[in-house]
């Protein structure tokens, strides 16, 4: 990714997180609880970006900039604020369906989002099948 989609990304998900601040009516507790938890999220994502280069799984473009690091954890732990505000809210309305809604939506959306985003923003994205089903035998094989 580029300085300035990370940038972007970051700086409308800020807005998002506002908006979702507002219309949910967090407390600052909440808020803080979100942002902490978007924090921890971005850590461990960072780690697994690292990890799946590492293994070869996929290829992500990262900008030669000594702050890009420090840019994308404060990018991914603001975009998981708003999610996680969105979800305290379901969960207190609707219970554990409404999250199992939540993650049916995600896991439905979020695939294609991702391909289409790799497909549209082509520099440099890659990523490759590690493991194939087979329905026959059961067996991964590479």
């Amino acid at each position: 990714m580029t300085t300035k989609e990370i940038l972007l990304m970051t700086f409308l998900y800020l807005a998002a997180a506002v908006a979702v601040t507002y219309f949910t009516r967090a407390t600052v507790r909440r808020v803080i609880g979100a942002s902490i938890g978007g924090a921890v999220v971005a850590s461990i994502a960072l780690r697994i970006i690292a990890l799946c280069e590492a293994l070869g799984w996929w290829r992500i473009p990262f900008a030669s900039t000594p702050y890009f690091v420090p840019m994308m954890f404060l990018g991914l732990a603001i975009s998981c604020t708003p999610i996680y505000l969105v979800t305290w809210r379901v969960a207190r309305r609707f219970g554990w369906r409404g999250l199992a809604v939540c993650v049916g939506i995600v896991a439905i959306i979020g695939p294609p989002r991702d391909y289409l985003y790799a497909q549209r923003f082509r520099s440099g994205w890659s990523s490759r099948r590690v493991w194939r089903q087979s329905s026959l035998t059961a067996r991964p094989t590479l």
